[in-house]
């Protein structure tokens, strides 16, 4: 029976994120293969982009103890946010004979497609994110030369700041924690946000 482990990881328990609801899908997903789970190392609490994490480091360790065959995720991004993190880390497990497998995207990187076909869909993934910053900010300064500069009620919201906000979102944090990490109100958030479009559409308030 293949020895396998269960990797699962949210950045905060906002946005109907779940750890157990990972693990659960995971679960049936090892029981219909008939792999044996060795271990489950979870997360909580970090950003995809992030390397040091203290359950991915047990893992890397075990690897190298070669107690699994598999990492197995409900998806790539719980392991790696970018292609970097991500090709580091497959070169890292792939030196004691280990692979990742994504149940919801269906890769395995036990071979050079599999490789292929995760680090195309991390650059993706990643290059949405940077074309959300990239829309926002242009909205902003389109916002700013129709207002003489200024962008709805005087904020400490900056371009910087709205991209770190969309990078948050991203990574899970709800409106009330990045209103008070940005010092910033509930609204000017929403109006970062592409997913609040009545709220970035309304027409901005100068003082």
């Amino acid at each position: 029976m293949e020895k396998v482990a269960i990797y699962a990881r949210i950045s905060t328990d906002n946005l109907g994120q779940d750890v157990d609801r990972q693990l659960h899908e995971v679960r049936e997903y090892c029981q219909r293969m008939g792999y044996e789970i060795v271990e489950e190392y979870v997360d909580e609490g970090f950003a995809r982009t992030t390397r040091n994490r203290p359950a991915l480091d047990k893992l890397i360790k075990d690897a190298r103890q070669r107690k699994f065959h598999l990492v197995i995720s409900d998806e790539l991004s719980r392991f790696a946010g970018t292609p970097n993190l991500l090709l580091n880390l497959l070169e890292e497990l792939k030196l004691w004979n280990v692979h990742l497998v994504s149940v919801k995207e269906g890769i395995s990187t036990n071979n050079a497609m599999g490789e292929l076909v995760a680090t195309m869909l991390s650059a993706i993934s990643k290059m949405e994110l940077f074309n959300l910053s990239h829309r926002v900010k242009s909205g902003i300064s389109n916002s700013r030369r129709k207002n003489g500069g200024a962008w709805g009620r005087r904020t400490n919201l900056t371009d910087d700041v709205a991209a770190q906000i969309l990078e948050r979102r991203k990574e899970g944090w709800g409106i009330k924690k990045l209103a008070k990490e940005f010092s910033v109100s509930h609204q000017t958030v929403r109006k970062v946000l592409p997913e609040f479009p009545d709220a970035a559409s309304s027409s901005p308030q100068v003082i």
